[in-house]
């Protein structure tokens, strides 16, 4: 039994993916390549935790965390993005 469930849920307790790309042969291996794309094995725990923007204490958004905990080259390109006060 999951003691998360024994909690009142919101909406930023849900995940949905409405959006879907298709990649034609190689090209998915062209764009990494390329630097387009930058894959990342990622705990649940980080791929489906409450984001919630709501309340004085916003939380990050996916890709950055992501990039943060990738480190190195990967936190520099997410700097170059996005910065702390920007949320």
């Amino acid at each position: 039994e999951d003691p998360s469930l024994e909690r009142v849920m919101t909406g930023f307790d849900f995940k949905f993916f409405v959006q879907s790309t298709i990649w034609s042969t190689k090209d998915l291996d062209k764009e990494i390549r390329d630097g387009i794309w930058f894959p990342s094995s990622v705990a649940k725990e980080v791929l489906f935790k409450s984001r919630d923007r709501m309340g004085t204490q916003k939380a990050k958004p996916l890709w950055t965390e992501i990039m943060e905990l990738m480190g190195g080259e990967y936190k520099q390109i997410k700097d170059r993005f996005y910065e702390e006060g920007s949320r």
